[in-house]
This record gives C-alpha cells, structure tokens and sequence, in this order.
C-alpha cells in the first residue's frame, strides 16, 4: 500500500508541477494578452484622438458650408434686386425710346411747319422786292 501511496504522491507532485507550469505558461499568455490591450488601448487612443480631429475639421467644414450658402443666398438675392432693378431700366428706356420718338416727329412737324411758313414770307418778300425794283427802275427810267 505504501508503494501506491508513493504511486500516488508521485502523481500528485507531477500533477502538482504540470499544474504549476500551466499556471506560469498561463500568466505569461495573460502577460502578452495584457500587453496586446495596452497595444490596442494605444492604437484606440490614436484613433480617437484622429477621430477627434477630424470631427473637429468636420465641424468647421460645415461651418464654412454653411457660411457660404448664407453668402450665397445674399448674393442671389442682390442679384435678383439687380435684375429687377435692369428690368425697370429697361422699361423706362423703352418709353423713353417711344417718347423721344414722338418728340422728334413732333418737332420734325414743328420745323416743316416753320420752313413751310418762311417759305411762304421768302416768296412773299421776293414778291414786294420785285415790285419795289420795278418801281425803282420804273422812277429810275423817269429821272
């Protein structure tokens, strides 16, 4: 009996140092394991870091987005009075147009009118001229 007492002690102690040896070999892999998450918690920590940033850039991007869309809602808008604004140009050229037309048929009118009646005195003055040369050269004939 002793002997499978022995037997078994002998077990026991192997089974003891296999046990020992997997406990080591088991906080070693736990050591790499804890060095692998402090790898990774690094690398996470870059990562949000980068994220960070680029939330941030992201953030700003959008602000000057959507400055520029206010810009350019302005500048539509300035745009539109502008083309309103010609349009109204436009429209009083036209008139004036239509207006400096008539003006000018109307004083065209006015001038023929005018030359029409100088013409009329012009003749008649060429008339009273004549009968005065006549009668100048009538008395002249006399003397």
């Amino acid at each position: 009996m002793e002997a499978i007492l022995r037997e078994i002690l002998g077990k026991l102690t192997s089974i003891e140092s296999h046990f020992f040896q997997f406990q080591q070999e088991v906080r070693e892999r736990f050591a790499q394991i804890d060095g692998r998450f402090a790898q990774i918690d690094k690398r996470f920590a870059k990562m949000e870091s980068r994220l960070a940033a680029l939330e941030q850039e992201m953030k700003e991007t959008n602000e000057r987005i959507s400055r520029l869309e206010k810009e350019m809602c302005d500048v539509k808008k300035r745009l539109e009075h502008v083309e309103t604004q010609l349009g109204d140009v436009k429209e009083t050229v036209h008139r004036l147009e239509i207006q400096l037309a008539n003006d000018v048929g109307t004083l065209l009118e006015n001038i023929y009118k005018k030359i029409d009646e100088k013409g009329f005195e012009i003749y008649a003055l060429n008339k009273r001229s004549l009968r005065v040369e006549a009668s100048i050269e009538q008395l002249q004939s006399q003397v």
